[in-house]
């Protein structure tokens, strides 16, 4: 999802960051000791969703919400503003 923003003059873009949900999905895996597999299944989500997460692929909103529960955070966590 792309939404364009303005700020004084300047056009910037706000996205959704895979790569920061992947790295909190892991540190939250390895501080529990959990593998990929039961990761997947008390989340909801197949393992192909969260390997597209690793990868930086387009996500589903049900499973990156799904995701964003799980850790405890809100979606906001892991939106960026980038400059276009």
């Amino acid at each position: 999802m792309m939404l364009k923003m303005y700020f004084s003059g300047t056009e910037s873009v706000r996205r959704f960051d895979t790569a920061a949900l992947y790295q909190a999905l892991n540190q939250q895996r390895a501080a529990r000791d959990m593998t990929w597999s039961e990761v997947s299944k008390e989340i909801g989500v197949n393992a192909s969703t969260l390997q597209r997460t690793k990868l930086g692929g387009r996500m589903e909103v049900d499973g990156m919400i799904a995701m964003v529960d799980w850790l405890g955070e809100v979606p906001e966590t892991f939106i960026r503003e980038t400059p276009c």
